[in-house]
């Protein structure tokens, strides 16, 4: 059996879209998983057992990355085709039956997929190798508490101050013994907030994985304790690797993304998003000052995260 993935290029909602992965897989286990993809997001499935091809697929101008789409797949006659971007190119395909998801607006993503695949329960999944889960093993010792942090993001509006992630670990500290910290995040992000996130702190109490990949940077979240960070693809890893997850919101819709359960919290700011949605945000500015560190020590504390 032969099952196409039309995936979203979003890290994120990539993410978001394993439960659906992982329910397809569970009810044809013998089918094999083909993955259209963008480059970032294709590295999710890597470790994916049941995969027969990751199609990284590289935008394109005058969008001639559909044409490569296309060409790619159209010879294949697929038993079910499930199209995350609602595209045209799973009408263009030759398959037996297909699923063409569209985004709703205010419905948390998760309900939303539950809804359109009719499904109760979806289980997000980040396959990580062996070799992963010994590298993490080796390096995480049972002594220690670890908190992974993600101080950045692709919108500067949303990302909170790297001044109060260096805050908020001496805030940690002093409430806390034995805590060590995951530094998470891209080879980019390195470069603009490695050092400032540990500035005046020791190096020994920090674990750098930035620009790592994001099943190493999944099988060190399954050992850990607990996330804090922006809005992000990285804050939908930590939710999928069961991870307790606390999630930094602003001028996004922690409606749609926000997750909340016994184990995953939504700090936003003190102005909700229809008041972001209806300003005019200015681009390199951050909005997320109203977040203070202690309100995150505040939730940490309330639900014995630490």
């Amino acid at each position: 059996m032969k099952i196409l993935i039309i995936s979203s290029n979003l890290i994120g909602d990539t993410i978001l879209s394993t439960g659906v992965i992982d329910y397809f897989h569970k009810k044809y286990p013998q089918a094999k998983f083909t993955f259209l993809i963008g480059p970032s997001a294709g590295q999710i499935y890597n470790n994916f057992l049941a995969k027969q091809e990751i199609i990284l697929i590289k935008k394109k101008r005058f969008n001639l990355h559909w044409l490569d789409m296309y060409l790619n797949v159209f010879k294949i006659k697929w038993d079910i085709i499930i199209d995350f971007r609602s595209s045209l190119l799973s009408h263009l395909l030759i398959r037996k039956k297909k699923y063409i998801f569209k985004k709703e607006k205010n419905m948390n993503h998760i309900n939303q997929l539950k809804k359109f695949f009719n499904v109760k329960n979806l289980s997000l999944f980040i396959a990580t190798s062996q070799s992963e889960e010994i590298n993490a093993i080796r390096t995480l010792r049972n002594k220690h508490k670890y908190v992974v942090l993600f101080p950045g993001g692709n919108w500067q509006p949303k990302i909170w101050p790297i001044n109060y992630f260096n805050q908020l670990i001496v805030l940690l500290n002093s409430q806390f013994t034995d805590l060590k910290f995951i530094i998470v995040g891209s080879s980019k992000e390195k470069y603009i907030y490695f050092n400032e996130i540990k500035k005046n702190l020791p190096n020994n109490i920090f674990i750098n994985l930035m620009g790592e990949t994001l099943s190493l940077t999944s099988a060190y979240m399954k050992k850990s304790n607990l996330f804090i960070g922006n809005d992000s693809g990285l804050m939908h890893l930590s939710f999928a690797s069961n991870l307790n997850t606390i999630g930094l919101f602003g001028p996004t819709n922690d409606i749609i993304y926000g997750h909340r359960n016994h184990k995953s919290f939504v700090i936003r700011t003190s102005e909700n998003f229809e008041y972001f949605n209806n300003i005019n945000i200015v681009q390199n500015k951050s909005y997320m000052l109203s977040i203070k560190p202690k309100h995150i020590l505040d939730v940490i504390i309330k639900n014995k995260l630490l």
